[in-house]
């Protein structure tokens, strides 16, 4: 297995750095995992490539160009032989064809690598297993997944406390949602395999450990012809890194059953070659794989946590009138305008975009049906009568009356987004301390997650300051 303690420091020093990725030679790797690894995969009719693993002044370790590479030219070729898919797991566990079988395709890969790394040596896939991480400290769940099973995020140590509490408010709902998965895909799984008569789920973190690989380095496969798998394990492909800037192609192709990843732009001999895992912000990223971009063009400030946080000061402002029909609208009727936004699909996912650091569509007309609710004397159906026909872009009665109404209603969405950024720029100074260099949290914390959500809190701070500079 690769990438302890010591490839974590590599990795904070890598980040503190902030280098560009592209054009650096890399330095063969000498690692015995490595070759053994190649060597299987040769064994196991892989063909060969023109790729080496490799150091990197920036990214560490990744996958060089051993030989120059032209535009169309297939970086790497996996046969079938080497894929781990659902269809292949069901076949090795399920002796038995007459019991349906229910696991997911994620399910269903974790359960194998679960059951193949505890035979240790003994799998004819230890070669491949052994190249994986031996933990995911640095992907917020692996620690906030906790000891045992639980439905709930453990928060019983000072390390997960500390991670929960400097994630943004955004993630800490994701990665509650992520447990949810987890948890939920354990007692599945536990319970099929009861069904099968097989051995059961002992090892949580094990379990926690198979699960995150699946998540981190499944690739998927597209819709093969021969087959009903849509996504797959397969050895070499984690070695390649993630950048914004990658240009490939990948798909399963049936007549040589291979998976096949292609580049769209040539590379030179000693460059590193990249894929690309999408277009994702760097909160996706940490979420999800466990590393973020230091220029990562995808930056958006997430505010649904904001617009949540203001309709239930408003509700509460209204309960605590002294005269309720004070021309206030009272909870049900802001409960009205939210089922209308859902009605619309426009509840939720409120961003500000870093191209243009204006609220998205959907935040402005979120804002537009809901801030009324803080003016007296109107009510719910006169809001949702009045934002009905904004939307459609009805003429409003009175020329002279609708310019002005509009012009009120833009000064009241500045002024919200003026308040919730001012809000975010002085949480994010206090994270941004708080997950500095000089005032590191104890060893238990991964470094490395540490220093990722430095970099998270950077960009929010950033995106914060430049809408108020703005305006």
């Amino acid at each position: 297995m690769r990438k302890g303690r010591a490839h974590r420091r590599r990795q904070q020093r890598r980040l503190r750095q902030g280098r560009t990725v592209q054009g650096d030679s890399g330095r063969p790797c000498i690692d015995k995992t490595w070759s053994d690894l190649r060597s299987w995969c040769k064994a196991r009719g892989m063909p060969k490539t023109k790729l080496t693993l490799a150091y990197f002044p920036d990214t560490f370790r990744g996958m060089m160009a051993t030989k120059d590479m032209g535009t169309g030219e297939d970086i790497v070729r996996v046969p079938e032989s080497l894929l781990i898919t659902a269809s292949k797991v069901k076949r090795l566990l399920a002796s038995d064809r007459t019991i349906p079988w229910t696991l997911s395709e994620h399910q269903s890969l974790t359960c194998w690598l679960y059951t193949e790394s505890e035979k240790r040596a003994r799998s004819e896939w230890h070669m491949y297993i052994d190249s994986l991480p031996r933990d995911f400290a640095s992907v917020p769940l692996f620690t906030l997944s906790g000891t045992v099973p639980a439905s709930n995020i453990a928060m019983d140590t000072r390390e997960a406390s500390w991670i929960m509490g400097h994630l943004p408010y955004s993630v800490q709902q994701k990665v509650g949602e992520q447990h949810e998965r987890l948890y939920r895909d354990w007692v599945s799984t536990c319970r099929f395999l009861e069904e099968l008569g097989l051995e059961a789920l002992v090892a949580w973190r094990r379990y926690v450990w198979a699960w995150l690989a699946v998540n981190t380095r499944c690739i998927h496969l597209g819709q093969p012809a021969s087959s009903k798998d849509s996504m797959a394990l397969a050895p070499i492909l984690d070695f390649l890194n993630h950048s914004e800037q990658a240009d490939v192609t990948t798909f399963y192709d049936s007549k040589s059953s291979q998976f096949v990843i292609r580049t769209n732009r040539p590379f030179r001999k000693g460059q590193e070659v990249f894929i690309s895992y999408g277009p994702h912000d760097n909160r996706f990223m940490l979420l999800e794989y466990g590393f973020v971009l230091r220029q990562n063009p995808y930056q958006v400030l997430e505010l649904d946590h904001a617009v949540c946080a203001w309709v239930d000061a408003v509700k509460s402002r209204s309960k605590a009138a002294k005269r309720p029909g004070a021309g206030l609208m009272q909870p049900a009727d802001i409960d009205a305008l939210i089922a209308t936004l859902k009605q619309h699909s426009l509840w939720g996912d409120y961003t500000i975009s870093l191209d243009d650091l204006e609220p998205s569509y959907r935040l402005h007309a979120a804002l537009r049906l809901l801030l009324p609710a803080e003016q007296r004397d109107v009510t719910s159906k006169q809001a949702i009568a009045l934002w009905d026909r904004w939307r459609r872009g009805s003429a409003a009665d009175s020329m002279a009356d609708g310019h002005s109404a509009d012009l009120a209603m833009q000064k009241a969405i500045s002024a919200w987004v003026g308040a919730v950024c001012q809000g975010l720029s002085k949480l994010s100074q206090r994270m941004l301390a708080e997950t500095a260099l000089s005032s590191q949290p104890a060893d238990a914390v991964d470094g490395f997650l540490v220093q990722c959500l430095h970099t998270v809190w950077l960009e929010i701070s950033s995106i914060a300051e430049r809408c108020l500079d703005k305006m």
